[in-house]
């Protein structure tokens, strides 16, 4: 897989998958933090990535809520669709609550283009870290075990340390289970995810692991306790070739709005 400074081709045949997360919206538009106000950062993120290239699905990882109500989700959603008017799929984070987040978002898996692309929920309401419950981890098989086609499984937190101390203390508690329920399938190509606010790509058993930047603020790479970033907001670019390879640019705004 390529990842970094890759230069996105646009091949006819190639799936284009957005991904943005951590949004943090408020019910009150004018809602942020670190003087970054989180509906206005989302917008320029969408613009600015729409203005490079129309996404054939946006991937949201979760966090799409500060304050998780109805009309919060339903903002998100109204302004994806000023932009775009793909198919989504999204996948609830720790700041989400369960309901209304399934009241109004869908995580029901897409096929397109020759690639599957299927959510599994690691969030429990009201708790940190992650955690896929043996049901989650049950249907997740399943939906995998159901196509040979190539797959990419988005959840909010990661399933391995990233490096990070303090985020990592809240990764996926039961992540190995995940990760080896993943590796037994040859179709699952990449675990894409959320939750830490910055750019990361590994790999396990040959599954490229992939966090992207929050489209608000940001916390700062390798540090053992809590800390921000300066650096803007960010999203990141997936081409699902039909070959079952991927190519991946992380992007960033120009400064923080």
């Amino acid at each position: 897989m390529n990842t970094g400074d890759t230069t996105l081709s646009s091949d006819a045949d190639t799936l284009w998958v957005l991904h943005v997360t951590d949004n943090h919206l408020f019910q009150d538009a004018t809602g942020g933090r670190r003087g970054v106000n989180s509906s206005k950062s989302l917008r320029a993120v969408l613009c600015t990535a729409l203005e490079e290239h129309q996404p054939d699905i946006v991937v949201n990882t979760g966090d799409v809520a500060n304050d998780s109500t109805e009309e919060v989700y339903r903002e998100f959603l109204r302004c994806l669709r000023e932009f775009t008017s793909c198919d989504y799929i999204a996948t609830p984070g720790n700041h989400d609550l369960s309901n209304p987040f399934f009241d109004v978002l869908k995580s029901e898996r897409i096929d397109a283009k020759g690639w599957r692309i299927v959510a599994v929920d690691t969030h429990e309401d009201d708790v940190l870290s992650g955690y896929v419950s043996a049901q989650g981890m049950n249907q997740l098989v399943e939906e995998i075990s159901q196509s040979l086609q190539p797959t990419l499984v988005v959840g909010h937190h990661p399933a391995t340390p990233i490096g990070c101390d303090w985020i990592d203390a809240h990764r996926i508690r039961n992540g190995q289970e995940l990760l080896d329920a993943l590796a037994q399938f040859e179709q699952v190509k990449a675990y894409l995810c959320g939750h830490v606010h910055q750019a990361f790509d590994g790999e396990y058993q040959g599954i490229a692991l992939m966090t992207t930047p929050s489209t608000c603020w940001q916390f700062k790479p390798q540090t053992t306790e809590f800390a921000f970033d300066d650096v803007p907001a960010g999203w990141r670019w997936l081409q699902l070739k039909s070959d079952g390879t991927i190519d991946s640019k992380v992007c960033r705004l120009l400064e923080a709005v």
